[in-house]
Formats: C-alpha cells, structure tokens, sequence
C-alpha cells in the first residue's frame, strides 16, 4: 500500500499595493511571460522582451500605465531574480 503523504503549510505572503500603483501593479503581473534571459549553466534575467510586452500592454488595454514604472519594477524584480 501507498504511504500516506504530508505537506508542509504554505505560508502565505501579502504585500500592500497603493491604490494609485495598482494599474501598473496588474500591467506588470499580465508581463509575467515576457521575461529574456539565458543561461550559462545558471539562469541570468536579463530584461523584459519590450516587443512582447508592447503586445500584452496594447492588448489588454494599458494606455495609461507609465513604461517607466514598469521599468522601475522591472529593475527591481531582476535585483531580486538574481539575489541583489
């Protein structure tokens, strides 16, 4: 017979969002499979494809998201991916 499985909890994770971020929040989120990086034996992120993103932005209708913010998370995400 099988054994029985346990799982660990999941912790669960909340971040606050400013009302005034929260387009660009989502905007970035819709992102998610934009992302350019390759590899040398370890995945290095490099950027978002912009091409790509351009698409999803015009797409799901994000005219009023600054590019710049998204850069800014963007940046910030890659700090993070990359252990900085």
């Amino acid at each position: 017979m099988g054994a029985d499985v346990k799982t660990a909890p999941v912790a669960e994770a909340s971040i606050e969002v400013w009302e005034d971020n929260w387009r660009t929040f989502c905007a970035f989120l819709d992102l998610s499979s934009q992302w350019r990086w390759q590899s040398d034996g370890e995945r290095h992120w490099l950027s978002l494809d912009y091409a790509g993103a351009d698409v999803v932005l015009r797409r799901k209708q994000y005219d009023d998201v600054n590019f710049g913010d998204l850069q800014l998370m963007e940046r910030a995400a890659i700090d993070a991916f990359e252990g900085r």
